[in-house]
């Protein structure tokens, strides 16, 4: 699927995330860079070197592993075939989507399991040190951190706990070496406090979790968080060794993790923008948990025949549930094929080299695909001369024969660069233009557009 899928699921940060790694032999400081998170860019800069499908190829290893951790939790547990841990991980949807990106959720998902599989399996100190790690792969992490300190104060495992800001003095005494700056990780934090990208209601991402995980598996997390309700209020099943780890680790990590962006996305902080796939990050959990949910559902069955047929049916119905054509299952040509942006730079950049052969000139753009489709070295002032924030006052900055790679989102909302402006702009002639529907099926309704200006004064 990685070699068939086209599509990078996101084309902005996904593609982003995967030039920092990929130019980061070129460019070691990528790997102190804070919003590229420098262990996300240490451990995939390497396939990266493979181009995009080598980052793909990395991020189906980290679901891979990550849907393992599940099953080694749910054996741990002994919930019921806990092998169904890993079909549960796989069948959500927008999990199954994202290996296909260049972005952080899979990794982070991968370090949260991984830290929850290593404490359940009674390596408390060994999870303790891996989460700490968790902030360099995304900054929620230093939330979750938290949740491992409430765990062992619970365990009464005091002596692992130095071991969470492990990650944190890692990294902090190489950024001092490399950088001269020991406080570099919270002096170079990227996130503004207050969002640019406004707010939203504080249940945005409750009321998204069945479109990420499947209306099916939804129902059988459920079901698995009631379950736990449940047993938090029986004393026996609060004295089982495993119970505290289970509260904490598995739906304590999900319970935070949704609200802190819940709170953060209402209250306008730290510039979330509302992106449901931040909760991906979750999926393997919420496997274990489903996993929880459909025992409770077999136990509805008074036979074992009928428990076994029960187990049959709700298996099948979350599998089934991918094909079913809704909006958040499975749809070819939306998941798994070039999407319309990609597809109209992909034609700027065939015109490009037809038009100027080897001699390309240098670009300037906003939108990261156009490094990816025109083989541009973005991190290069020369190939790629740097712009900031509201071009239009700026554009004098830009030498003669630069070619500047307009787009309807990036350059006119992020660069703050209507088209107007360039056409109106006697420096600039107008070279190539093309308009794309977003979606074929309605092909009047939304179109994506990228038009090519050269700077010929």
């Amino acid at each position: 699927m990685a070699f068939i899928t086209k599509g990078t699921y996101d084309s902005g940060d996904s593609i982003k995330h995967y030039l920092f790694a990929h130019y980061a032999f070129q460019y070691p400081l990528n790997y102190f860079d804070s919003w590229a998170k420098p262990l996300f860019t240490l451990l995939s800069s390497g396939p990266a070197q493979a181009g995009f499908i080598g980052m793909k190829l990395f991020q189906c290893t980290v679901v891979a592993v990550s849907a393992w951790c599940a099953y080694v939790i749910a054996r741990a547990l002994r919930l019921p075939v806990p092998e169904l841990a890993v079909l549960f991980a796989y069948a959500a949807p927008d999990y199954f989507r994202i290996q296909y990106s260049g972005l952080t959720e899979p990794l982070f998902g991968l370090v949260l399991v991984g830290a929850v599989a290593l404490a359940m399996t009674g390596r408390a100190g060994w999870s303790a040190a891996l989460i700490s790690f968790l902030p360099f792969v995304r900054s929620e992490g230093f939330i979750l951190i938290g949740v491992w300190v409430v765990y062992l104060a619970w365990e009464r495992q005091w002596r692992f706990l130095p071991l969470v800001v492990l990650g944190y003095v890692v990294f902090s005494v190489a950024g001092a070496l490399v950088l001269g700056e020991l406080g570099w990780v919270f002096g170079h934090n990227p996130y503004a406090t207050v969002s640019v990208y406004g707010h939203g209601g504080w249940m945005h991402f409750v009321r998204n979790l069945p479109g990420l995980l499947g209306w099916v598996l939804a129902v059988l997390a459920l079901v698995g968080g009631l379950r736990m309700l449940r047993d938090c209020l029986h004393v026996e099943r609060r004295r089982e060794p495993l119970f505290s780890a289970e509260l904490l680790l598995v739906y304590g990590s999900i319970a935070v993790f949704v609200l802190a962006h819940s709170v953060f996305w209402a209250l306008g902080l730290f510039n979330s923008f509302g992106l449901t796939r931040v909760l991906t990050v979750t999926t393997p959990l919420f496997a274990v948990v489903a996993l929880n949910g459909l025992r409770g559902v077999v136990q509805l069955g008074i036979t074992a025949a009928a428990q076994r047929r029960l187990r049959v049916v709700a298996v099948a119905a979350v599998v089934a549930f991918l094909f079913t054509g809704v909006r958040s299952s499975f749809r070819w040509h939306r998941d798994f094929m070039l999407p319309a942006d990609q597809q109209v730079v992909e034609d700027a950049a065939a015109w490009t080299r037809q038009t100027y052969g080897a001699a390309m000139p240098p670009l300037a753009y906003e939108f990261p695909y156009v490094a990816v489709a025109f083989a541009n070295d973005c991190f290069n002032p020369i190939t790629h001369p740097s712009m900031i924030l509201d071009w239009a006052p700026h554009l004098e900055l830009l030498p003669v024969g630069t070619l500047v790679v307009w787009d309807d989102w990036y350059s006119r909302v992020e660069g703050r660069l209507p088209l107007a402006t360039l056409r109106a702009d006697t420096r600039f002639r107008q070279r190539w233009e093309e308009a794309k529907p977003r979606n074929p099926a309605q092909p009047d309704r939304d179109t994506t557009r990228v038009a090519i200006f050269e700077r010929v004064r």
